[in-house]
């Protein structure tokens, strides 16, 4: 049946005010709720005896996006219920029920010509749509960019906001980090890569299950789940370099051996780097990153339950001992095949892989910017132990860390106080630090505990600077050529530090016996006595790093193999799976402080607290990647 001619008219006219809306916002559900429609024309059929209908032309737009988009009765309503400011577009009190959507269409619709009228603007409406590239995903938001009003009239709490937005954004981010993670495998391998990242996802959120532990949980859902060996191979395969090659004749038979650490780490950082990259484009941008940025450098542990030392019943006559007691005379004998990256630990049955990790810390979102492996000498390797200095492993930190951001200071555990870190920041990096001295560390010669006198005993006096000294290297310096080094100056000279003396917020940064006090050096210039105290209060935000190793602890999974390939990169895919949530909070809170006008930061303020917890984000990630693909039937 035509429509008459003013009702032509009239569809006409929608779809000329359709054609200047479209290229103002783009989005359908925006159009839709702009447009005045004829109302005037068309016959509302709802007995008016009965109850307070929603609004006619409120639900004559409804009419319109359903049948654009192809939704059911049942679909749309949630959809109003999921997404109230659609309420505010559509001019609706409420969102209307299945019944009440299936009731207006039996009888409020029931005349032809505003059936006729509808299916006619639809249709209109879907050219539109395709001309403008909107065209509705079920899988996305009506709307990724809802006006702060329109959810401000929604009444919509920013926790409901928080919960509609979560997946859509988690997903955003996996899309975001997995591509860049590169096996280096066949392009027509059975499983590709995203699903073995799927598996090492698994592995972590799964109370530190291993590689065979997910391939049961994944075979009871899926009918052809990637096998722990090849998830295993495909980890080893990202782990291996470019230009690593084997000559096989020369292993006939036998286990090809893993790669060198060093080429490992590499291979592995790489990806790191690039996944990190990825991440940071999406977070750097945003009105809630600011640079240059604060970063910590720290170390923490994974442990391994294995003894390097051969028991009693397996030592062979012919076995080189080795001392391990310098009173006793006692000696053991090391075990042949333990894994070299293997460290002591502060005692002697503690044995641990270590890493060192460069974080931003402080206001920012607390991203970790760089990781490396940590290799030190062990009484069990005798005479062929390697240690990397930890200058060396501050410089491949920053290297990685200034490739992201511009940074300001680098506050580093006591652990790395040692002239050529501070030549490798300083020099090297153009960066400012702040380290706390070790316990019986010197400065000029004299025990720094032995320095406090003055500020201790001075009741008015908190804090004391000791500018301007200046800091040589030895012959003996790691990693620097002092002798050949163009940063070093004429008889090793490195740079000038200040030495801060200030009361101790930490008892683990204290160098006096009543840990009391600390003792900062720092390559900043012109520290006043005051200024040496807001230093200290600022190392003290260092506190998130240990926020992070609690949080990413929990996310290595137990896994059985030594191969160091496997090892060093479960490590580092479990720094990407926290900067993952890092990332999602920080995403969900830039679109919250868009769209609510009372949430934001001050001036100054600190971070905002989270609003997607750890535990939401694991739950949601496994939910993400079980039930998009169904569950598979159980015959």
């Amino acid at each position: 049946m035509p429509l008459d001619d003013s009702l032509r008219d009239a569809v006409n006219d929608v779809r000329l005010q359709a054609e200047e809306l479209f290229p103002e916002h783009g989005n359908l559900t925006y159009v839709i709720g702009k447009i005045v429609l004829p109302t005037h024309l068309l016959a509302d059929g709802h007995d008016h005896q009965t109850n307070t209908p929603f609004d006619f032309e409120g639900m004559l737009k409804l009419a319109i996006y359903r049948r654009v988009t192809g939704m059911s009765q049942e679909a749309i309503s949630d959809q109003l219920e999921n997404w109230p400011y659609l309420q505010q577009r559509f001019g609706l009190d409420g969102a209307p029920s299945q019944e009440t959507i299936s009731y207006t269409k039996r009888h409020r619709f029931e005349d032809l010509d505003t059936r006729h009228f509808l299916r006619a603007v639809a249709d209109e409406f879907a050219e539109l749509t395709e001309e403008h590239d909107s065209t509705y995903s079920p899988d996305q938001p009506p709307d990724s960019d809802p006006s702060p009003e329109e959810v401000a009239a929604s009444g919509e709490p920013i926790h409901h906001y928080v919960d509609r937005h979560a997946k859509h954004v988690i997903t955003g981010a996996q899309n975001e980090v997995w591509p860049v993670l590169d096996t280096g495998r066949a392009d027509n391998t059975k499983h590709a890569d995203r699903r073995v990242w799927e598996h090492q996802t698994a592995m972590s959120l799964s109370k530190r299950a291993g590689t065979h532990s997910v391939f049961r949980t994944f075979n009871k859902f899926r009918r052809d789940a990637l096998h722990h060996d090849t998830h295993l191979y495909a980890v080893q395969m990202l782990g291996l370099p470019d230009d690593h090659d084997y000559d096989l004749s020369e292993y006939p038979g036998a286990r090809l051996p893993t790669p060198d650490w060093r080429d490992v780490a590499s291979s592995v950082t790489n990806q790191f780097n690039a996944a990190v990259d990825r991440q940071m484009t999406n977070i750097a941008p945003t009105a809630l990153f600011t640079e240059p940025v604060v970063a910590a450098l720290d170390t923490t542990h994974d442990p391994f339950n294995v003894s390097p030392w051969k028991d009693e019943e397996d030592i062979e006559p012919e076995d080189d001992r080795i001392a391990v007691g310098r009173d006793t005379g006692r000696t053991k004998v090391p075990k042949d095949d333990y894994p070299e990256m293997v460290n002591g630990g502060e005692d002697s049955h503690t044995y641990q892989y270590e890493y060192a990790t460069l974080t931003v810390v402080g206001r920012n979102a607390p991203i970790v910017l760089a990781v490396e492996p940590v290799r030190h000498d062990s009484t069990w390797e005798g005479e062929e132990g390697e240690t990397v200095s930890w200058a060396e492993v501050v410089d491949r930190l920053l290297t990685q860390a200034r490739k992201h951001v511009d940074i300001q200071l680098v506050m580093a555990d006591r652990a790395f106080d040692g002239h050529a870190v501070g030549h490798v920041i300083d020099q090297y990096h153009g960066v400012n630090y702040l380290i706390p001295k070790k316990k019986n560390a010197t400065v000029g010669g004299e025990n720094v505990a032995d320095k406090l006198s003055d500020v201790k005993e001075d009741m008015t006096l908190r804090s004391r600077v000791e500018r301007d000294a200046s800091l040589y290297l030895t012959s003996d310096t790691p990693y620097v050529d002092v002798a050949d080094d163009p940063t070093v100056g004429e008889d090793g000279y490195s740079h000038d530090a200040s030495f801060l003396y200030v009361p101790a917020e930490d008892e683990d940064w204290a160098v006096d016996e009543d840990n009391e006090y600390a003792v900062f050096v720092t390559n900043a210039d012109d520290v006043s006595p005051m200024e040496a105290i807001g230093l200290s209060d600022e190392y003290s935000k260092r506190w998130d790093i240990e926020i992070e190793y609690k949080m990413v602890k929990p996310l290595l999974p137990s896994i059985r193999s030594t191969d160091y390939r496997m090892r060093f990169f479960t490590f580092a895919y479990s720094l990407l799976l926290y900067n993952l949530w890092r990332m999602v909070d920080h995403s969900l809170k830039t679109l919250v402080s868009e769209v609510y006008d009372e949430y934001g930061r001050g001036p100054h303020e600190e971070r905002l607290d989270p609003l997607l917890t750890l535990a939401d984000l694991h739950m949601t990630v496994v939910a993400l990647m079980l039930l998009p693909d169904g569950v598979d039937p159980p015959f």
